[in-house]
């Protein structure tokens, strides 16, 4: 039964700035913490980069112990962890970093809340989780818009469920330091792609616009400032301000990834990701820049083939003035433009290094037909042609009639 209702839980407090880290310990007491145990990778505790956590935590009546773990870990990780966890008496859980890190620390929030058989058990049949011990997340720049979703994966496996959102979120200066700052890049681009191909069914629902707008602001906010040409040869690579002129842009990327990743169940369900996910094994790029190369093409046909209104969009695309300056009727063709011109200047940052088509992405032509048939069996309300045009538009980067394809033939229009 069709209800109309759309679910979306985002149960965690979020504390961004200077001050974030030093409201930790005492709010993970008040979900009763006093013992948390850190999970980072083992070269973020060898480099000193949790000293502001044990700053935080000087004087607050907490103390916490350190797992350091490898950047590939098993099954055997877990539970090597969870045993420094029960034997220490730990009764709470802090991930500090990203991507494979947040997944471990998830895995032993469950295992430490019911038991390690139950974790196996939930892995191995793709359960869902209904409790966790209390879990805070401490983000770095590595951090990707799928850390804070509920959910994990480990040895190809996945557990889901609400509790597996952080309870809290620190995201402070001092902890944002990274090594790849093309990761950042391609992190942010798929964070907007998050947010916005919501857009896809036309106006959003009420209590879910908020947060898309939140997270597309701050991407715009810390991701597209830090990118600009350097002073170096590489011209036209990405650009980062040094720690003591401030980090209040790379404070707003990674609140961006925070937030984005209480919208990840809902954007998996879209055409834009179920394209990016059919096409990933094709391409030499990730899921999360090819729905970057997907969204504008898309989000262009439904509002031209489908005619569904996009012009709310470009209050988060925007500031309040270009949305008041603007007529209603020119809103959407706005939108869509200013969508083009952000995700264009993410490419030019990078050095051209990410795609800006499927061709690009180095897609084979001839396997698009095969994925837009599969997607359209998956997908209800559209048809293979349909995806198909929408297809070789983001392959060549020219706009093609469904209805040619329908007849039998293709047309393509610059």
């Amino acid at each position: 039964m069709n209800t109309n209702v759309t679910p979306f839980v985002f149960p965690s407090k979020i504390g961004a700035g200077t001050r974030a880290m030093a409201h930790l310990p005492y709010d993970l007491s008040g979900f009763g913490a006093v013992r948390p145990m850190v999970v980072c990778l083992e070269s973020v505790d060898t480099d000193g980069e949790l000293n502001p956590l044990e700053d935080a935590f000087r004087g607050s009546g907490l103390t916490f112990g350190v797992y350091a773990m490898e950047a590939t870990p098993t099954m055997e990780t877990v539970r090597e962890a969870w045993t420094h966890y029960h034997e220490g008496g730990f009764d709470a859980v802090i991930a500090v970093g990203g991507a494979v890190v947040m997944d471990v620390a998830k895995c032993l929030a469950v295992a430490g809340a019911n038991t390690p058989d139950l974790l196996r058990e939930m892995l191995n049949t793709g359960g869902t989780v209904s409790k966790t011990v209390p879990f805070a997340w401490v983000p770095t720049l590595d951090a990707m818009c799928g850390d804070s979703a509920p959910q994990a994966c480990l040895g190809g496996k996945q557990i889901n469920g609400e509790a597996l959102v952080p309870n809290l979120i620190a995201i402070d200066p001092r902890m944002l330091s990274s090594r790849d700052p093309y990761t950042m890049a391609e992190a942010g681009l798929g964070a907007l792609a998050t947010a916005l191909c919501l857009y896809e069914e036309g106006e959003i629902h009420g209590l879910i616009r908020p947060y898309v707008q939140l997270s597309v602001r701050q991407v715009m906010a810390g991701l597209l400032p830090l990118m600009g040409p350097q002073k170096t040869p590489s011209k036209g690579a990405l650009r980062w301000f040094p720690k003591e002129k401030g980090r209040e842009e790379e404070v707003a990327y990674v609140t961006a990834m925070a937030v984005a990743g209480a919208l990840e169940p809902l954007a998996k369900k879209s055409l834009t990701f179920s394209l990016a996910n059919a096409l990933a094994p094709l391409s030499r790029v990730s899921t999360e820049v090819l729905a970057g190369v997907l969204l504008p093409w898309l989000l262009n046909h439904v509002h031209e083939q489908k005619e569904r209104e996009l012009s709310s969009m470009l209050m988060a695309l925007g500031d309040m003035e270009h949305l008041c300056a603007t007529p209603d009727p020119q809103r959407t063709g706005a939108a869509l433009a200013l969508l083009q011109e952000k995700i264009n200047r993410i490419w030019l940052g990078t050095g051209a290094r990410l795609p800006r088509t499927l061709k690009k992405a180095g897609i084979p032509r001839e396997r698009l037909l095969e994925c837009s048939q599969g997607v359209a069996e998956a997908i209800e309300g559209w048809h293979a042609h349909e995806i198909e045009a929408l297809l070789l538009t983001a392959y060549e980067g020219r706009r093609v009639h469904p209805e040619m394809l329908k007849n039998g033939f293709m047309q393509e229009v610059v």
